[in-house]
């Protein structure tokens, strides 16, 4: 395409210099540009105040635009403070990389001015997680019905001897002694070193990390230990398995301190923990009877003596058994005579006091007895010196009077000119009836003179005649041990 010096058009890019065909006819023109020389001044005088309010709107729009970049850089430039949280850590990275000096990387909580991101950025997590161990070595939760679960207790109560552990399942432990047991672990742990941490592994994957570490501390922590140590009151696991896993964490270098590790629950397989039940059953049961009987000694023994003075009187009886049986006779006078003391004491009640009050009014009614007989043996006395053998026949007579006037007495006379005879007497029956009246009336007037302070042997059944026996006499010549 080419225009001639005469302003014509060539549409085949030919000129009219050489090398064109002479004869080629030329196009006419299509249009026709005609520039004036004289401005229209009335529309220019139109275009000029909507020029200026376009360039006015410009330069506001570009001036609202450079507010908004500038707003929008000084954003970028704080975006990178931020505040950690109490309770989290992290530290700052430059570039990906850790920044700061060396010892003072790990963020505290609080606000925090750093470059923004991606020049810089602030890695924040938790510092302190809780896990549980609830299944790794458990029994399997088993389901009752169609949803609920069966509590601890629920699965203790039913668990069979014959089931045996079904493997991948049911969690275990090997004790010291070969035993199985149970248990659940409760851990508690922080980042102590913020930069170790990341170094060694992340927040994502710390609870594996220490999971994995936790199990491998529980097996070899179980091992060291026998099942009743394991299951007893005291946690012997807990201490054990975050000695062992702290080790294994500080090895790793990973920057992490387990604050304490406990294990909730431990227990014997489910099938020996229910028979397990039945003796500890048994055991608080034997437990509540010894409480009661101990009772009820304390309340005898309170009837008996009065208050606690059951505990001088015990206290004393034994001093004086020992002494008696170790033949140390001195020693057991003294210790007798003040056990008799304690016994008269004011503040002793009870059965001793009755009984004391008792013996008093027996020693009392038997000495009256005693000077009434002595008066009527010295009343006796002058006539037997005058005529012994008349005093004689006289109280032979009143003997036999006295026998024959028993009620019970029965009477039977043979002829003297028999020789020997072998008699067999069957007593009458209302003789018989009248002498088991008459023990049975013995007995409770016998009682009843007891009750009413009348005399009164104490243990008489421990009284043998010619053996060892309690302590009767004051010069030790019988007792425990003496014959």
């Amino acid at each position: 395409m080419s225009t001639d010096p005469n302003g014509t058009f060539d549409p085949n890019g030919a000129g009219m210099g050489d090398g064109a065909a002479p004869d080629q006819p030329r196009r006419a023109a299509s249009a026709r540009f005609d520039i004036a020389a004289r401005e229209d001044a009335g529309m220019r005088d139109a275009l000029d105040p909507a020029t200026q309010s376009l360039g006015e709107a410009l330069k506001l729009s570009y001036r609202i635009l450079q507010v908004g970049i500038l707003a929008l850089v000084v954003m970028f430039l704080f975006s990178g403070f931020q505040s950690v949280k109490e309770g989290d850590t992290g530290v700052k990275t430059l570039f990906g990389a850790i920044a700061g000096a060396e010892g003072e990387e790990q963020l505290q909580p609080g606000f925090q001015p750093f470059w923004p991101y991606p020049v810089g950025d602030l890695v924040v997590f938790e510092q302190k997680r809780t896990l549980r161990l609830d299944s790794q070595f458990w029994p399997a939760r088993q389901v009752q019905g169609d949803t609920k679960q069966k509590s601890t207790d629920e699965q203790i109560d039913s668990a069979d001897a014959s089931a045996g552990l079904r493997p991948g399942g049911d969690g275990y432990v090997l004790t010291r002694d070969g035993d199985i047991a149970h248990a659940q672990i409760e851990a508690e742990y922080q980042v102590a070193d913020a930069v170790r941490f990341l170094q060694t592994t992340s927040p994502q994957a710390a609870d594996r990390l220490v999971t994995s570490v936790l199990e491998q501390a529980t097996v070899e922590a179980a091992s060291t230990l026998a099942l009743s140590e394991l299951t007893e009151t005291r946690d012997l696991l807990g201490p054990v398995v975050r000695e062992r896993a702290q080790r294994a964490l500080d090895r790793l270098d990973a920057g992490i301190d387990l604050a304490s590790v406990r294990a909730v629950e431990r227990s014997a397989p489910f099938a020996v923990q229910n028979r397990l039940r039945e003796v500890q059953t048994g055991r608080e049961a034997a437990k509540s009877e010894v409480e009661r009987a101990r009772q009820e000694a304390g309340a005898t023994l309170t009837s008996i003596a009065g208050g606690e003075v059951y505990v001088d009187l015990l206290k004393l009886i034994r001093e004086y058994e020992e002494a008696l049986g170790a033949g140390r006779n001195d020693d057991a006078e003294a210790t007798l005579l003040r056990l008799g003391a304690r016994l008269e004491a004011p503040d002793v009640g009870g059965e001793v006091s009755r009984t004391i009050q008792r013996a008093k009014a027996s020693e009392t009614a038997l000495r009256a007895r005693l000077e009434r007989e002595v008066e009527r043996l010295d009343s006796l006395a002058g006539a037997y010196r005058d005529s012994s053998s008349q005093v004689v026949a006289q109280l032979w007579l009143d003997a036999v009077r006295e026998i024959y006037e028993n009620p019970q007495a029965e009477v039977y006379a043979a002829p003297n000119v028999l020789g020997g005879l072998n008699l067999r007497l069957t007593s009458s029956s209302e003789v018989m009836q009248a002498r088991r009246d008459a023990e049975t009336q013995r007995k409770k007037a016998e009682q009843a003179f007891k009750d009413a302070g009348g005399f009164y042997a104490p243990n008489s059944e421990q009284i043998y005649i010619g053996k060892p026996g309690r302590r009767l006499k004051r010069d030790a010549s019988g007792g425990v041990g003496r014959p």
